[in-house]
């Protein structure tokens, strides 16, 4: 049976022009192969926002940070999600995750007593192993129920 989640992500031009539109967004770039190819880029640009889809595309086998850290659901909030890019993202090129490191932090709430912090880093290289973008993931996790 195949897996469901096979390693990499395509960058596929359908989709970049299906997300462009979700978004509102009319410019060219991410629309026509032609206006890209006429101001000199490789294919169609992919929105910035597009990449959140990685999540969709990690391995089975891939890291789990609540799981491997021993999190505990009931406390959990979402910190934030940073993209940082070396670079656009273009139509035909295939995205791979590299985990990173994962710093623990830890801060005292006001609210829901010491609070963890955990920024995980997830690195994105393209199929010639060009690092393209740098994700930061960041969790954290309150020490109780958070009071009003």
């Amino acid at each position: 049976m195949a897996e469901i989640n096979p390693p990499g992500m395509p960058i596929e031009r359908g989709k970049i022009h299906e997300f462009a539109n979700s978004i509102g967004c009319d410019d060219p770039l991410y629309h026509d192969a032609e206006a890209a190819a006429a101001a000199g880029l490789p294919g169609v640009v992919a929105p910035l926002t597009y990449t959140s889809a990685t999540a969709f595309f990690q391995p089975t086998d891939a890291p789990n940070l609540i799981k491997d850290l021993g999190l505990d659901m009931r406390f959990i909030l979402h910190g934030g999600q940073e993209f940082f890019y070396e670079r656009p993202v273009f139509a035909g090129e295939m995205l791979t995750a590299e985990q990173g490191e994962t710093i623990k932090t830890v801060k005292e709430g006001k609210r829901g007593g010491s609070m963890q912090i955990f920024d995980s880093f997830t690195n994105y290289k393209n199929q010639d192993g060009e690092l393209v973008l740098r994700v930061k993931n960041t969790l954290i996790q309150t020490g109780g129920v958070v009071k009003e």
